[in-house]
């Protein structure tokens, strides 16, 4: 970790040799260790630093975006001389531009012990509690990894913010015979990861998931698992919450913001300050990100605004711009769907008839406008009878339309786990849903 210091000398250099041009710099730094495992045997440990710099220049309503890994002075000569070779050749933008005004913050450090001392004996620890308890039977996939990240966000006109996070994260895929299980989880530091739990629920589920049963499609009611809500509120957040394709009309927001989309207790939050998330406490524009309502008490409140969007449709930003190259897109970084009053395990057992799904994967949009959602089952697909898991089932392919979904919400479990996610990690609970559409199985 380069610390606090070394990007304030940066800022001063880079003041010093863009004198005279407008810019926006994010400068970050990372030293993550990964350690991936396959066939119950580690096979790789890696430890990488990287650190980049991008720099947004802008001049007669032009932008223009580089970015290097060399970030020394010949380095900074080399970006700036190639900003205004692409501030020459660029078009003017068709709203009036300016840089983001300045945020003043103290800098904010969040690094666990855990992580910043962990070292490849502390990863292969998580992959033998893995090993143990897998026993014979069950063949082990999966990674163990952490992280420390800082950047600092530097502008022309003064602005000066830093933050430093940690994480850690794992994953594993329990095989055994043709069934399979999966659990995921990302914390700021080791011991948030709840390991013990989650790799026991990912062998039983792989255990259990032998000798499926095949059932026709329809609509069922279901109980999906952390993984699964996280992934389907995921998407929501991606197709519905940006402000850039609501001020277009080209979004679902247009019709549902402001409106009832569910039950009471549907809280969905973007919270960086949320002890189970990671704290991205200043988006790539330096403004501050608070914890925001996404839908709260069942009501669809809020969408937001990346810098670009914000200028060019008279907008206040929201600390939602993830990239400098892409200053129309914003979405929520730390995703949490908040728990409800009732134990998961008194959903299972007051429910009568229904599957409990853990996972989906290869999902997709099939209609934005409508957050129409597809996707297939995952990695333990069960049968309830009787308020009990009991047989497991053929992966089924589903569509649904995400505001449908949240009307049909029937309950929402008191216990919220962390999940990994393809692009950023979730706080999600299990949710029970009726008329969840099954379109098609497999063979």
């Amino acid at each position: 970790m380069k610390g606090e210091n070394f990007y304030r000398n940066l800022f001063r250099l880079m003041n010093e040799h863009f004198m005279g041009m407008k810019f926006l710099s994010v400068v970050s730094n990372s030293e993550g260790a990964l350690t991936r495992f396959a066939n119950s045997e580690i096979h790789q440990n890696v430890f990488e630093k990287k650190s980049l710099i991008s720099v947004l220049a802008t001049r007669d309503n032009k932008i223009a975006v580089a970015t290097t890994n060399d970030l020394s002075i010949n380095g900074l000569k080399e970006t700036r001389k190639k900003l205004e070779q692409m501030l020459e050749n660029s078009t003017p933008l068709d709203y009036e531009f300016k840089l983001p005004d300045v945020s003043v913050g103290y800098p904010v450090e969040n690094i666990c012990d855990s992580v910043k001392n962990a070292s490849a004996e502390d990863r292969a620890q998580i992959f033998d509690k893995i090993l143990k308890a897998s026993g014979k039977d069950v063949q082990a996939f999966g990674y163990v990894s952490d992280n420390i990240s800082e950047n600092a966000v530097i502008s022309s006109n003064g602005m000066f913010v830093y933050q430093a996070y940690s994480s850690a994260s794992f994953n594993f895929v329990a095989l055994s015979d043709s069934g399979s299980g999966y659990v995921s989880s990302t914390a700021k530091g080791y011991k948030d990861l709840d390991v013990d739990k989650k790799i026991h629920r990912a062998i039983e589920f792989a255990k259990k998931s032998n000798n499926l049963l095949e059932i026709d499609p329809g609509l069922y009611t279901v109980i999906l698992g952390p993984e699964a809500v996280s992934e389907l509120f995921f998407y929501f957040s991606y197709v519905c919450t940006n402000g850039y394709m609501h001020e277009l009309k080209m979004s679902p927001s247009v019709r549902f913001l402001g409106q009832r989309i569910g039950p009471d207790n549907l809280n969905v939050y973007d919270d960086p300050n949320h002890q189970m998330q990671i704290p991205l406490t200043y988006d790539v524009c330096g403004k501050k990100r608070e914890k925001t309502p996404i839908i709260e008490n069942g009501v669809f409140k809020n969408i937001f605004y990346s810098h670009g969007a914000a200028l060019r449709f008279g907008k206040k930003p929201t600390g939602h711009t993830i990239s400098l190259e892409d200053l129309d897109f914003a979405i929520p970084a730390n995703l949490v769907i908040e728990g409800g009053n009732t134990p998961v395990d008194k959903i299972i057992s007051e429910t009568k008839s229904g599957i409990y799904i853990n996972r989906f994967h290869y999902m997709n949009v099939v209609d934005p406008y409508e957050a129409m959602f597809t996707g297939m089952t995952r990695d333990g697909t069960f049968l309830i009878e009787n308020g009990q898991l009991t047989r497991a089932i053929k992966n089924m392919r589903f569509n649904v339309k995400f505001f449908e979904f949240t009307k049909n919400i029937e309950a929402i479990s008191k216990e919220t786990e962390s999940t990994s996610g393809e692009y950023f990690p979730t706080v999600a609970p299990f949710i029970k849903v009726k008329n969840f559409n099954f379109t098609s199985k497999t063979a």
